[in-house]
């Protein structure tokens, strides 16, 4: 999967490169025009993205997020995944979205603020407590948690270093085995209220990542400054399994009076 997204960012940093070189040849046959551009005061862009950095660091230190997957388990979609009667759950704590651009915007050279909130927010959300409350509603399932782009880093996120489980001491954990791209025997780690078969083994492929009867849920909950209300979090999911999408959806929650509250769904 690597390997194909460094194809299409190749091929679409190719694409972007020729059509700038076409704009600039027939810029070449246009004579006496000269294009103005209004000023962007890019300090004060990049002030305003730290403020509001710092204004969000700042809610989420009064948030409960426990409370919040109180809600999301009274979801149906939630409880469908515990009555299917696949065993393994994959679970992504965050899935990134890549936009890309050509360069051709004429703000691209500002600077922008470094810090990201969505990196504070998965501290905050995937605590240690806030993962044994998912554990316990999904408590028939072995539960293969992953940090990033969806699969494409299962590899990385079983080395010692960056795995989630081992990293949070999570005391439910249980080690399999699974045959890398190369057929060499790796370990995974998952978690589980039932500890499995002793022999535990998974097999991964180059273009499904596990191979055979699994569930895979995605799930990214975000800031954002819908109908310009305060403290309202974006939670989208998507539930999936070996073969095909099952369910994808968004919904707005706002903590309000030290509760979540659905503004509004299916966007």
């Amino acid at each position: 999967m690597i390997k194909a997204l460094f194809s299409f960012l190749m091929i679409f940093s190719f694409l972007c490169l020729s059509a700038q070189e076409n704009d600039s040849l027939k810029g070449n046959e246009i004579q006496n025009i000269v294009f103005i551009r209004e000023s962007k005061d890019c300090k004060k862009d990049y002030n305003e993205e730290k403020k509001l950095y710092e204004k969000q660091v700042q809610e989420l230190n009064t948030f409960n997020f426990e409370t919040l997957f109180d809600e999301l388990f009274k979801l149906e979609e939630f409880h469908q995944i515990n009555s299917d009667s696949r065993k393994i759950l994959v679970l992504n704590l965050q899935y990134i979205t890549i936009t890309y651009g050509c360069g051709n915007s004429p703000y691209y050279e500002c600077q922008h603020f470094e810090k990201n909130i969505s990196d504070v927010v998965i501290i905050k959300l995937w605590s240690k407590n806030n993962f044994k409350k998912v554990q316990n509603f999904f408590n028939n399932k072995m539960i293969i948690p992953l940090l990033g782009m969806p699969f494409s880093s299962f590899e990385d996120n079983m080395k010692i270093q960056k795995n989630y489980l081992v990293n949070y001491k999570i005391k439910t954990l249980y080690k399999g085995t699974y045959n890398d791209l190369e057929n060499k025997n790796q370990t995974f780690y998952y978690s589980s209220n039932q500890k499995f078969d002793e022999n535990v083994e998974i097999k991964i492929d180059k273009n499904k990542i596990l191979v055979g009867k699994y569930l895979n849920l995605n799930l990214n909950i975000f800031p954002t400054d819908h109908k310009n209300l305060s403290n309202v979090y974006l939670v989208k999911f998507l539930i999936s399994d070996e073969e095909k999408n099952i369910v994808e959806k968004q919904l707005f929650y706002q903590y309000k009076n030290k509760k979540w509250i659905t503004l509004d769904e299916n966007i």
